[in-house]
């Protein structure tokens, strides 16, 4: 098993619809969302690319948004992860 646990950017909220539908249409395993953070649980995955999208909505104006954290690891194995970062810069907007 897979964890990924994607930190909220300042300011902003997952919105809970879109999360549910991940974990409806089997694209997750499980989710939780705990304070500022969506954790997202995926079936071992060997070598391919999975990607899903979630909605996220703005719920306080922040100026000068940091960067926040995802990191996805090994669920039985927690020295085995990879760390990215994201910005406001980089996620689609739609309107």
């Amino acid at each position: 098993m897979v964890l990924v646990d994607i930190k909220m950017l300042s300011g902003f909220s997952p919105v809970m619809a879109s999360i549910e539908e991940l974990e409806n249409n089997g694209q997750v395993m499980k989710t939780e969302v705990k304070n500022d953070h969506v954790l997202f649980y995926l079936e071992t995955v060997f070598g391919t690319a999975n990607h899903f999208t979630f909605s996220v909505e703005q719920t306080n104006l922040v100026s000068n948004i940091q960067p926040a954290p995802v990191m996805a690891r090994e669920y039985y194995e927690k020295d085995k992860y990879d760390l990215v970062s994201f910005n406001i810069n980089s996620v689609s907007v739609s309107q």
